[in-house]
C-alpha cells in the first residue's frame, strides 16, 4: 500500500500545479515545461527541441519558472509567440506585426527572447549559449550565420546600389552595421559592412536623380527577405527571424497547426507546429526564393508571367509583351484564399505559368531532373553555403560551395574525397556533428548514391567520367562528344573539329554528336574541366525578364522597411517583358560560359503635383552602362534535363536548313529587336543585348535589329555589366558578356541538329 500512497500523493501535487498555473497562486510552484504543458495552458504543444536536450520552456523563451499565474510566468500576456502576431503593440502604439528593423532593435531582449527565442538579436543566448541545455550549443553556427549573406543581404543591396550609379560593385551596405571580429583576408571577405541609409544626403548619381531617390527604392523594395525580420504579412511569404526563418516550418497560409490549446487558430505569421527541425521543405525555402531570379518555382516547371500593364497605369504606354495566347496558368489550387481572393507571393491568381502551350503535347518548361526525382533544396545546398562561412562574405558567390562536378565529378575524374565531405547528414534530431555521416556514399559496385533527407531515398549519382570512357558499360558517345567540345583539352577538341569538318553532315551517323562514320577515339581522351558549365547545356530553358521600371510616386508614402521612416514617394516595380526561353550566354564568376539572366533598369520619378520628373531614364553605373541589356548575371536556372538543348540553338546549322537567327544573335549577346524598350526621351534600347559587334570590319558596331548574322566577328565590346564578381581572379574572364575569341568559336563552329 506505500507504493499506492505515493502515487495518489504524486496525483494530489498534479492537481495543484494545474490549479496555480493558469489560475490561483500557490505555495506548490511548476517549473519548466510541466508548468507550461499543463492541459489548461498550453496543453500537448510539440517539444521544440525534440530529439536534442531536454530544454524546458524558459530555457528558451525565458520568463519566471516560479511564478503561479499566467501574468507573473510570461514577459507579456499581449502578444501571442510571434513577433508578426496580430494585435501586439510596440511601445509607442504602432502594432507590432511587420516591425522594421530599428524598432525590432529597440524592443526590450526580454521580450523578444519571449516572441522568437531564435532571433539574432538576443540568440546568443539560446540557440547560440555555450551552456544552455548542459552543453555546447549552437555557437559557431550562430556566428556564422549572423554574418552569412542570408542575414546581411549585402550582395543584393551591392547590386542594386550600383546599378543605381551610386557605388561600385563591391558590398558597402547591409540591412543592419554588422563586423566580423575575426575577419578574412580572402578575396570576398569583408571586416564590416554599415546600415543601408535612408536618403543620399544629395548626392547626384549618373542617372541624374538625387541619390535618396534610389536609396528610397532599395529601402522599400529591396530588404524584404533576410533573416534580421519575419516574413511580410502575405500568403507565402510568412517566416520568422532568426534561425526558425527556416528551421520552424510555416506553412503557406501562415496559420497554426500546433496542438497548443491556447493558440488563436485564425492567426496568420506562425509557425506551423512548434518545432525545430533539420528535414527543411522546398516550401520553406520558396518564402523568399520565389521571385523570377530565384529558382524556387523555376525548379518545378513554373515561371512568372509577364506585367506589360504596368506603365499603363502610371498613364504610359504599354512596353511589355503579352503572355502567350496558349499559355497555362499554375492552378488556384497553388495559391492562399486571403481577403476574398486566391494570392501567393503577393501576386493574384492566376500569375505563374506552368506550360507555354496547352495545345501540344510538349512541356516548353519542364521540372528540373533533381526536382521530379524526389530531391530537395537541402540535398545540393549544404550547411557550409545556408550557414555562411567564418567570415563575412560580401557577395553569395563567395559562399557557394557546391557545383555540378561536386556529385557527378568531371570528365577525367570520379568525384572526389573532398567534395563527398561536402554532403552530410545527420543521425540524429538534433543534428549533432558527432552523428554526422556522409549523404552520397559508394558501393561495391563502384556506384554512388546520394541519400535523399526528405524522401529518405537512395538517388543514384552518375559519374561523368564513365559515361565518356569506351570501356565503361554506361559509356555514351553523345556525352562524349559534347563534353569533349565544351570540356575537353585543346588538342582533343581540334581532333573532334577537324573529323566533324570532314565528313558530310549527310553521313553523319543518326546517333550525332557521336563519332562520325570511320573516325577512331584517341587513346588518352584528355578530358577535363573546360570553359563550359555543364548547365550551359543542360539547363533545359532560362527565364528572362527584359525591361523592369521603377517608378517612385511622391503622390503616396511608404515605409523604409529598415529604418522606419516615412517615405514621401511609394515605389512600385513591373516586368515588363517575361520570357521562358531566351538564351544569353556569358562568362560566369569561375570565368566559363554559363546562361545569363537579367534585365535594363528603368526609371521614372512622379512628383507631389503629379508631374513626371524622370521619365523612364536607363540607369547609369559609375563605370558607364546603361540602357541595352545593363544587368545581366550569370545563373544556374536550375531547369536540369537529362538531354541537353539542341545544338542548334547556339551554332549554325550544318545542314543547310535555315539558321534561327534570332536565337543564334541572343546567344551570343547581339541583340534581335525582339524586345526594345523606348524611354522617355524617345531612344530605343534593345534590351537582349549584351555585347556590341562589328561584323563588316569597318570601325563601326552594328545595330542588332536590322544587321544580319555574320560568319565573322571582327570586333566586340561589352555594353552590359554584372553585379557579379570573379572569385577566380586575372586572368581568367568574367563575369560578363562572351569575348570575341568565344563569339567567332560559337559563329565557326557548325553542326547538325541531335533532333529531327
Amino acid at each position: 500500500m506505500g507504493k499506492l500512497h505515493e502515487i495518489q500523493a504524486s496525483l494530489v501535487i498534479l492537481m495543484a500545479l494545474v490549479l496555480c498555473a493558469c489560475n490561483a497562486p500557490s505555495d506548490i510552484t511548476p517549473t519548466g515545461r510541466l508548468g507550461c504543458s499543463l492541459d489548461s495552458c498550453h496543453g500537448r504543444i510539440e517539444h521544440a527541441h525534440y530529439g536534442g536536450d531536454p530544454l524546458d520552456c524558459v530555457d528558451c523563451h525565458g520568463g519566471d519558472r516560479n511564478a503561479t499565474t499566467k501574468s507573473l510566468a510570461h514577459v507579456t500576456t499581449s502578444v501571442s509567440f510571434n513577433p508578426s502576431s496580430p494585435g501586439g503593440r510596440l511601445p509607442g502604439g504602432r502594432i507590432l506585426r511587420g516591425a522594421t528593423l530599428a524598432e525590432l532593435d529597440e524592443l526590450d531582449p526580454a521580450l523578444l527572447q519571449f516572441l522568437n527565442p531564435s532571433d539574432y538579436r538576443i540568440a546568443a543566448r539560446t540557440c547560440g549559449s555555450a551552456t544552455r541545455g548542459g552543453g555546447n550549443c549552437h555557437t559557431r553556427i550562430l556566428s556564422n550565420s549572423e554574418l552569412s549573406t542570408h542575414a546581411t543581404l549585402s550582395g543584393q543591396l551591392a547590386g542594386g546600389l550600383y546599378f543605381g550609379g551610386l557605388t561600385d560593385r563591391d558590398a558597402h551596405f547591409a540591412v543592419r552595421d554588422v563586423t566580423d571580429a575575426y575577419p578574412g583576408t580572402e578575396r570576398g571577405e569583408v571586416a564590416s559592412l554599415s546600415r543601408l541609409p535612408d536618403e543620399g544626403d544629395g548626392v547626384t548619381t549618373p542617372t541624374g536623380e538625387l541619390a535618396q531617390s534610389y536609396f528610397t527604392t532599395m529601402g522599400q523594395l529591396c530588404v524584404e527577405c533576410h533573416l534580421s525580420r519575419d516574413g511580410a504579412d502575405v500568403p507565402g511569404k510568412y517566416t520568422s527571424s532568426g534561425c526558425n526563418a527556416c528551421h520552424l516550418v510555416t506553412e503557406n497560409d501562415g496559420r497554426p497547426r500546433t496542438a497548443d490549446v491556447s493558440q488563436a487558430r485564425d492567426e496568420t505569421g506562425h509557425g506551423a507546429l512548434h518545432r525545430l527541425t533539420l528535414l527543411i521543405p522546398d516550401s520553406q525555402c520558396n518564402h523568399c526564393h520565389h521571385a523570377h531570379l530565384q529558382r524556387g518555382l523555376l525548379i518545378q516547371g513554373v515561371r512568372e508571367r509577364s506585367e506589360p500593364e504596368g506603365d499603363m497605369r502610371i498613364g504610359g504606354v504599354n512596353r511589355g509583351i503579352e503572355d502567350p495566347p496558349n499559355a497555362v496558368f499554375w492552378p488556384e489550387s497553388n495559391y492562399i484564399r486571403s481577403q476574398g481572393a486566391y494570392n501567393l507571393y503577393g501576386k493574384p491568381f492566376p500569375f505563374y505559368i506552368e506550360d507555354e502551350d496547352g495545345t501540344n503535347d510538349v512541356d516548353e518548361t519542364p521540372p528540373d531532373i533533381h526536382f521530379s526525382k524526389g530531391m530537395a533544396c537541402i540535398d545540393c545546398h549544404v550547411v557550409a553555403e545556408v550557414h555562411g562561412s567564418n567570415h563575412m562574405a560580401e557577395r553569395r558567390e563567395f559562399e557557394t560551395r557546391v557545383r555540378c562536378e561536386s556529385c557527378h565529378g568531371t570528365p577525367g575524374a570520379r568525384i572526389t574525397d573532398e567534395s563527398r565531405t561536402l554532403f552530410r547528414r545527420s543521425l540524429s534530431q538534433n543534428g549533432g556533428n558527432a552523428d554526422n555521416v556522409d549523404a552520397i556514399t559508394e558501393n561495391d559496385a563502384g556506384l554512388f548514391t546520394l541519400f535523399g533527407k526528405l524522401d529518405q531515398q537512395d538517388h543514384p549519382v552518375t559519374q561523368i567520367s564513365e559515361r565518356v570512357d569506351p570501356t565503361q558499360i554506361r559509356f555514351n558517345p553523345r556525352t562524349l562528344m559534347g563534353c569533349g567540345l565544351h570540356a575537353g583539352d585543346p588538342e582533343f577538341r581540334a581532333a573532334l573539329l577537324a573529323w566533324f569538318r570532314s565528313v558530310d553532315p549527310t553521313d553523319v551517323a543518326a546517333t550525332f554528336p557521336g563519332l562520325p562514320n570511320g573516325a577512331t577515339l584517341p587513346d588518352d581522351l584528355g578530358l577535363r574541366r573546360g570553359r563550359m558549365e555543364c548547365f550551359g547545356c543542360h539547363n533545359a530553358w532560362t527565364v528572362n525578364c527584359f525591361g523592369c521600371h521603377v517608378v517612385r510616386d511622391d503622390r503616396q508614402s511608404a515605409m523604409n522597411q529598415v529604418t522606419g521612416a516615412i517615405q514621401a514617394g511609394r515605389v512600385s516595380n513591373y516586368a515588363m517583358s517575361v520570357v521562358s526561353d531566351a538564351l544569353i550566354l556569358g562568362f560566369d564568376t569561375q570565368g566559363r560560359i554559363s546562361p545569363t539572366v537579367g534585365t535594363s533598369i528603368f526609371y521614372s520619378h512622379i512628383d507631389a503635383a503629379g508631374h513626371t520628373l524622370v521619365d523612364a531614364a536607363p540607369l547609369l553605373t559609375t563605370d558607364g552602362f546603361s540602357g541595352d541589356g545593363n544587368e545581366h548575371n550569370p545563373v544556374h536556372h536550375h531547369t536540369i534535363q537529362r538531354q541537353p538543348r539542341d545544338c542548334q540553338g547556339c551554332h549554325p546549322r550544318a545542314d543547310g536548313v535555315p539558321d534561327n537567327e534570332n536565337a543564334l544573335k541572343r546567344a551570343i549577346g547581339f541583340g534581335t529587336g525582339e524586345f526594345l524598350f523606348v524611354d522617355g526621351a524617345g531612344r530605343s534600347h534593345v534590351l537582349d543585348r549584351t555585347v556590341a559587334i562589328d561584323f563588316d570590319g569597318d570601325g563601326i558596331y552594328d545595330d542588332p535589329v536590322t544587321t544580319p548574322l555574320g560568319a565573322t566577328a571582327r570586333a566586340a565590346s561589352p555594353v552590359a555589366a554584372s553585379t557579379h564578381m570573379s572569385i577566380t581572379g586575372p586572368p581568367a574572364l568574367g563575369p560578363g558578356s562572351l569575348d570575341l575569341e568565344t563569339i567567332n568559336r560559337i559563329l565557326q563552329n557548325h553542326v547538325v541538329p541531335q533532333r529531327p
